[in-house]
């Protein structure tokens, strides 16, 4: 039997899920939406007879399934097979945010693929068709997405749904799977990027000193703040203080490969404010100590 999945501590997640098991929506078993905070653990697990159908909003996590590795940022849209085994790499969970939801969808001419959601015939057989036809489990195009999920929360939020909120919550789910299937596959070049993100992020991979505010990157960039962030985000899939963190942790683990480097020495090259401070944001961001990154 595989083994649950192993989640960070209470303190570390904001969790929302929810376990409709309604006679009348019977392919839906669970939905969630979780903001981890922090480095945890994720271990391998799977979904008996149901798709788990991910959405990384924000944030970067690197997830395993069958022989491959996929690295996922905000934006993208991942999901698993039914009773496929699938975890964390190194059973680690990244902080990110994320939508997820286990949703059993028949394979074509099985029973059930005539019926999906009380879909017609044609129709039902024309959806189960393409959602096993998908060629890749990591696609692009979350923001696509988010409002079913969103739609769902509303609509079976309560123990005992009413009927005209069961049939939001299937129409919700019909154009989830209707828009998924017609999602670009992530390794497909990229939508158009505005050049001043393009200026900020060289920026940032430089790892200025001191740390810039966004105020000074919106201004680098030629845009308002808000305008700013919101365009980053959907680029990197990563807030800009969250992009600066991780260029400096990946300088700072190549620096300390040094045999003279101390983490006291790489923290202040860096301008973290102490050699505690540089170890926090490890232990957030990547789960580790900056020691075991040293020789």
């Amino acid at each position: 039997m595989p083994k649950p999945p192993i989640l960070l501590p209470r303190d570390s997640i904001h969790r929302k899920v929810l376990h409709p098991r309604l006679p009348d929506l019977p392919e839906l078993q669970d939905v969630g939406f979780d903001i981890f905070t922090k480095v945890g653990r994720l271990g391998r697990h799977e979904h008996r007879g149901r798709f788990e159908f991910c959405l990384i909003v924000r944030g970067h996590v690197t997830w395993w399934a069958q022989d491959r590795i996929y690295e996922l940022r905000g934006g993208d849209v991942y999901f698993t097979w039914p009773d496929e085994p699938h975890g964390g790499l190194h059973e680690l969970m990244h902080p990110c945010t994320i939508y997820w939801m286990t949703l059993r969808v028949p394979r074509p001419g099985t029973r059930g693929s005539e019926s999906l959601l009380h879909l017609p015939k044609r129709e039902s057989k024309a959806l189960c068709a393409a959602v096993h036809g998908l060629q890749d489990r990591h696609l692009r195009g979350a923001q696509e997405l988010e409002p079913y999920y969103e739609t769902l929360f509303k609509h079976l939020a309560s123990e005992r749904p009413a009927p005209l909120d069961i049939i939001q919550a299937r129409a919700a789910l019909q154009g989830l799977l209707a828009a998924l299937v017609r999602l670009p596959a992530a390794d497909a070049p990229p939508g158009f990027v505005p050049p001043g993100i393009g200026r900020a992020q060289v920026f940032l991979d430089d790892c200025p000193r001191p740390w810039p505010k966004v105020k000074e990157l919106a201004e680098l960039s030629g845009m308002s703040a808000s305008h700013f962030h919101a365009c980053f985000l959907r680029a990197t899939g990563m807030a800009p203080m969250e992009y600066a963190h991780h260029k400096r942790l990946e300088r700072a683990r190549k620096l300390l490969q040094a045999r003279s480097a101390t983490v006291t020495s790489v923290a202040a090259q860096l301008g973290y404010n102490s050699s505690q401070h540089l170890a926090a944001c490890f232990r957030r961001y990547l789960g580790k100590r900056p020691s075991e990154s040293m020789r």
